[in-house]
């Protein structure tokens, strides 16, 4: 049997005789049932289940295919081929509201009894919403379909085994504009390959060569606090990531815009665009790098409606203006509204959120410091943190921790994850313990956990603007993260779904903000600055498919396609999640959207995350020194003791929070055995150092404290 079905999202009298088109041909044949309660769903591999609040889930397909040259996508005509009867009478789920992740569950199950009455086919039509969107100068259609057909009031269920997406296009000036976003970045087009579903179209784009004077991490920064880079620029300069730093007041003299938000994306505009930039830190909390705040509106109980979600994406995805005064239906005050949005990211962007100078001293040291001396031994240790969120149906945070371990096809798309084989990993998840026994940990056990040193926290639980693994912003100190201090044990990165942790507009300092700004704890993290969303009765949900793609970049099996700094495996995860927008429920209104905005990182976005022990690049040392400092704290002397199991040289190097070496010396043809060495510093500043001791291939190092 052979149907063919229309959906057409733009009016048109005629198709052009000049329009192209592209298409798809996907397969279906493995199908399993899923029981919820008295109710079913049909899956098949690489299908995502959703629908309206109330009406049939479905599984769909994304599609994200590579557009003609400078050409949009008008239709999409799906045409479904040899139609196989599933055995048995199937009530279809009703889809549950997407809730977000601090309000738990509503406690209504909503089921539109009138569509479980029709007689028809149902759906009316098998696609999602159709959109144009634009990576790096790379047109695409993005959209969603469903191989299935539901007749409610029978209860048979039947699917397509083959089915054909064909996409109408046309030529537009916007997609000819958007190919001045064409980059020569390596790494740029191999996430467009992985996003198209037909990366042989990507032949057909012009090639675009690199420039002598390309650079790829951009920092944007007010005048006085332009030097304070110099040691982190030096850092990425050695290691090829060519570095630049502009400030705020000469984008803000220089470039053209109504104001400085848009003044900044225009900079990065025109760096990406003449220089194949890649990253862009902003440097500054709010006050100093204004952030763009946008709109969006999700189904809910009650509904969520917010206009001013704190979004870096706006300096990252670079196409349009994202506020189209012309579009119609559009408000000039909704930024980011469908039809105005960039949803495919071009360039990596983060936020250094500091007010201060010894912030920002504190989050440049941290960012260097994990990088360049990095305590071997923890890079196969993640922290998977899982709280109790809702009672019925009783869902835990840890059974959607669990989908970040080894590779899973779970809720309709594929994502690497971290190998459980090769790592020891450590779970702490509120569990059930018997009928009405909730086991629960509490702050102390976390902050223990982290002391003990993690590679990377993964959190999943309720937060808040001053609240967040289970602590309030009061708990987040040096103190209570005194091991963690990139000495004893790395500094930590932190990815966590909870809501309004993020918040980095608000009035007074937010959680997230504290712990990246202080001494210790956190080197970057990833935070929502609004609510972080999961789906009602499923281990899905919008933050979660972000947070699975995020650590899939940084575990894919093909060394080549490994993403490992922080802000590319966020742009990716971005990326990869941007075709189920356009699922139903989703497009408008929708929470997969609302955490595509409100989802940001808080650290330098090119740091490189150690998955496991460097084993090049590195100041390295085959085995540790141990030694003693008194006192410490001290003033203008201090003594090391130390012992040598063979003779060496010693190597002695005092480093300032700045990652700058501020005193060195040489104590040539040590013997073996006991050592006492006294140094008198008159001339340092009062201040915290890390003291360097070295000798032969072993190595130490200890933080003192030197008061004036």
């Amino acid at each position: 049997m052979k149907q063919t079905l229309y959906l057409l999202f733009c009016l048109f009298s005629a198709v052009s005789a000049i329009a192209g088109s592209v298409e798809k041909t996907f397969y279906f044949s493995q199908y399993q049932i899923r029981n919820f309660g008295t109710y079913q769903a049909v899956t098949f591999p690489e299908t995502k289940l959703s629908g309206l609040p109330g009406e049939p889930v479905l599984p769909y397909h994304e599609v994200s295919l590579i557009l003609p040259l400078g050409e949009i996508a008008t239709a999409m005509e799906v045409v479904r081929e040899n139609e196989v009867l599933i055995p048995g009478s199937f009530e279809l789920y009703p889809q549950q509201n997407v809730r977000p992740i601090s309000f738990g569950n509503d406690g209504k199950f909503i089921k539109k009894e009138i569509i479980y009455q029709l007689s028809g086919p149902y759906p009316g039509s098998p696609a999602g919403h159709l959109l144009t969107q634009y990576l790096n100068g790379f047109a695409f259609a993005l959209s969603t379909f469903t191989p299935l057909v539901y007749h409610p009031s029978s209860g048979s269920v039947s699917y397509y085994s083959k089915i054909t997406v064909k996409v109408t296009t046309r030529p537009d000036p916007q997609a000819k504009h958007t190919l001045g976003l064409l980059t020569a970045s390596e790494a740029a087009l191999k996430r467009v390959r992985s996003l198209a579903q037909n990366p042989e179209m990507m032949e057909r784009y012009p090639k675009k060569t690199a420039g002598p004077d390309d650079y790829k991490l951009l920092v944007i920064t007010p005048l006085f606090f332009q030097d304070y880079y110099a040691d982190l620029l030096d850092y990425y300069n050695s290691k090829g990531i060519q570095s630049q730093v502009q400030t705020t007041e000469f984008i803000d003299n220089n470039m053209v815009g109504h104001d400085l938000q848009q003044k900044i994306r225009n900079y990065i505009k025109q760096e990406y665009s003449t220089k194949n930039i890649e990253y862009v830190l902003l440097g500054g909390d709010i006050q100093l790098v204004p952030y763009r705040g946008f709109y969006c509106y999700a189904i809910s109980q009650p509904d969520q409606e917010d206009y001013n979600i704190p979004a870096d994406l706006y300096f990252s995805a670079l196409d349009g203006e994202w506020n189209d005064s012309t579009l119609v239906g559009g408000d000039i005050n909704k930024w980011g509204e469908p039809g105005e949005d960039d949803l495919l990211p071009e360039v990596s962007v983060a936020r250094f959120p500091f007010n201060t100078a010894t912030e920002l001293q504190n989050m440049v040291h941290k960012s260097l410091y994990y990088q360049k001396y990095p305590v071997l031994g923890e890079f196969n240790q993640p922290y998977l943190l899982g709280e109790y969120l809702y009672e019925n149906p009783i869902t835990f945070g840890g059974d959607y921790m669990e989908l970040l371990v080894d590779d899973h096809n779970d809720n309709g798309y594929f994502t690497h994850g971290i190998p459980g084989a090769d790592n020891d990993i450590t779970r702490l998840y509120d569990t059930l313990i018997s009928p009405g026994n909730i086991y629960t940990w509490g702050p102390g056990d976390v902050i223990g956990g982290i002391n003990e040193g993690k590679s990377f926290i993964h959190h999943l639980g309720h937060s808040n603007v001053d609240y967040m693994l289970k602590m309030s912003i009061w708990l987040v100190n040096d103190q209570n993260f005194s091991q963690v201090d990139g000495v004893t044990h790395n500094y930590a990165l932190l990815y966590t779904q909870g809501c309004l942790c993020g918040a980095f507009d608000n009035q007074t300092i937010c959680i997230a903000e504290q712990a990246v700004t202080i001494q210790n704890f956190l080197a970057a993290g990833i935070f929502n600055s609004r609510y972080g969303w999961f789906d009602q009765g499923l281990t899905e949900g919008p933050s979660e498919h972000l947070h699975r793609e995020f650590v899939s970049a940084l575990y894919n099996d093909t060394v080549e396609n490994q993403i490992k700094e922080i802000g590319a495996a966020h742009l990716m995860s971005k990326i990869k999640t941007a075709p189920w927008i356009g699922l139903p429920g989703e497009f408008e209104p929708g929470a997969q959207r609302w955490v595509h905005y409100c989802c940001n990182v808080l650290g330098d976005p090119a740091l490189k995350i150690w998955t496991n022990d460097p084993t090049s690049g590195i100041p390295e040392s085959s085995g540790k020194l141990a030694f003693s400092v008194y006192p410490n704290p001290c003033k203008n002397h201090f003594e090391l003791n130390f012992s040598l199991p063979g003779a060496s040289d010693v190597h002695l190097t005092l480093i300032n929070t700045m990652g700058q070496t501020v005193f060195s010396t040489l104590y040539p043809s040590q013997n073996r055995g006991n050592h006492t060495l006294t140094l008198s510093l008159p001339s340092i500043e009062g201040g915290v150092y890390l003291c360097r001791l070295e000798a032969g291939t072993d190595c130490g190092v200890k933080k003192i404290i030197i008061i004036q």
